[in-house]
């Protein structure tokens, strides 16, 4: 679906956004990692409603909501990490994006960079030294346009259950 580019707007969310935040990861996640059992939603939701109540109030979180003639159609979050600086980031702030997401019907038409670029600029301003992102496969060809490149060092995880 085509739509008038000069008519979306980019809402910094708030804490009455949080249940509109939970609704875009769900869906996020559903598409990229498909369903899960309605114990572990539950279990998801009540999560992020803890998190993202203390996130936003703190400025550790910072999502971007683009609208468009009154409906959200797509959403940005950055987790905001702190840590001790090194060599490479000496402020020891770093940016995590996660789940770049544009409703299905409203993809292709420049939504998602509207709202990456946000991001980038509210990372420029909080003066993080980098930012990472996880990418999905269509996700990775407008990361790499914008300047993203494989890390330095190998990452390695280590999942506890």
């Amino acid at each position: 679906m085509e739509i008038d580019k000069d008519r979306i707007t980019l809402k910094r969310a708030t804490i009455s956004d949080i249940e509109l935040i939970i609704k875009y990861r769900m869906d996020f996640l559903k598409e990229v990692q498909g369903t899960t059992t309605k114990e572990k939603e539950s279990c998801l939701k009540n999560s992020l409603r803890k998190y993202l109540k203390k996130s936003i109030k703190n400025d550790s979180f910072v999502s971007w909501i683009a609208n468009y003639l009154g409906k959200s159609i797509g959403f940005s979050g950055m987790v905001i990490r702190e840590q001790p600086g090194n060599f490479e980031i000496p402020n020891g702030k770093t940016g995590y994006i996660l789940n770049m997401y544009t409703i299905k019907k409203f993809r292709n038409n420049g939504i998602g960079s509207l709202l990456f670029q946000q991001l980038i600029e509210e990372a420029k301003q909080m003066k993080l030294d980098k930012i990472e992102l996880h990418a999905t496969k269509d996700g990775e060809p407008l990361y790499r346009k914008l300047g993203f490149m494989e890390p330095h060092d190998r990452v390695l995880e280590y999942i506890i259950k």
